[in-house]
């Protein structure tokens, strides 16, 4: 069967030496190529973004645009497609520089045969090869991860039928929060799977505490404030790309230092365990418990803002109120 032919972009305003590299390319037998040209940078951006290019071969020297900032908005623009810068400076620096920052390769003008472009074209799609089969191998290990957090939380939620959706709404709350305040996408991830699973320590917690419909005793609370460790402790030997067991760890930590289990303080404790703290006080209380009807969302709120800047992150406090009182955010639905 034929091999697609290659699809590679020039981004060159010098004719001869867009000819050059024409010439090169029909030298180079085995591999078919499907040349673009483009003489300045925004034509080539606008190639690029079109989503059908391969491989982009790039002159820094260009009549909108010159040097490393060049080679920078292409490499913004398509990170994923590799980029062979092509100078007539044999500057190593530049060279040096550009390779770090994301370039395939830089090669000088007329110190450029069909051997050496052929090289660095084959190697340069293969190293794309390599990279998108990580991806799809890295997507695989995080849904299957994703996967045994759902089970855990499930496991968590049949054990505790009293707060069964609990651990749901709380992941729902805690990553509307973390939008909120801008995360990006990966903490908003690390948010989202720990809240899933906050809970998780209370499996070691007999059900007869976890259900009791009166006030707990010290004995009985003791035993119920083991459950971040707990859960921490099941986690931590799991390798996932975010640091769950952490968050888990410290959901029940104030910023004051009158939290559990380490009286950490400020900024001792992660961002998004913060976020999970909040969002775990304020859907309980909203909420129905064996030892008491549901206090109201109103209520909750008010009992974050009480405690803003002492108990809870500002920052945090301020995100969730916003959420509820301009967002019209609301729990148990969707």
């Amino acid at each position: 069967m034929m091999e697609k032919p290659i699809r590679l972009l020039l981004v060159e305003d010098d004719q001869e030496d867009v000819l050059l590299i024409r010439e090169l390319l029909s030298e180079m037998g085995g591999q078919s190529f499907l040349l673009k040209c483009a003489g300045e940078l925004e034509t080539g951006l606008e190639m690029v973004a079109s989503g059908e290019v391969d491989i982009v071969l790039l002159d820094l020297s260009l009549p909108d645009s010159g040097g490393l900032e060049t080679f920078m908005r292409v490499y913004a623009e398509a990170p994923g497609v590799p980029i062979v810068v092509m100078s007539g400076l044999n500057d190593e620096r530049i060279a040096l520089t550009a390779v770090r920052e994301g370039a395939q390769d830089y090669l000088v003008k007329g110190q450029v045969d069909h051997h050496i472009l052929a090289r660095t074209i084959r190697y340069a799609i293969e190293r794309k090869r390599v990279g998108e089969e990580l991806r799809l191998s890295l997507e695989k290990l995080r849904r299957s991860l994703e996967k045994t957090i759902s089970a855990m939380s499930l496991m968590v939620e049949i054990r505790d039928p009293y707060t069964a959706g609990h651990q749901r709404q709380v992941t729902k709350l805690a990553e509307a929060v973390g939008r909120e305040m801008g995360l990006d996408k990966e903490q908003l991830d690390g948010v989202r799977l720990a809240a899933e699973v906050h809970d998780l320590g209370k499996i070691s917690i007999p059900a007869e505490i976890l259900s009791k419909p009166g006030a707990l005793t010290q004995i009985e609370f003791n035993i119920i404030q083991t459950h971040p460790k707990v859960g921490y402790d099941i986690l931590k030997s799991i390798e996932f790309p975010w640091p769950i067991d952490r968050i888990v760890l410290q959901h029940h930590e104030r910023i004051n230092g009158s939290g559990y289990p380490e009286g950490l303080t400020g900024s001792e404790i992660l961002l998004e365990a913060k976020i999970l703290s909040v969002a775990d006080v304020v859907e309980a209380m909203s909420s129905h418990r064996p030892y008491r009807p549901a206090l109201g969302i109103e209520t909750a709120l008010n009992e974050i803002l009480l405690h803003r800047g002492t108990l809870y992150d500002a920052d945090v406090v301020d995100a969730c109120v916003k959420l509820f009182r301009e967002r019209k955010f609301r729990l148990g639905e969707g």
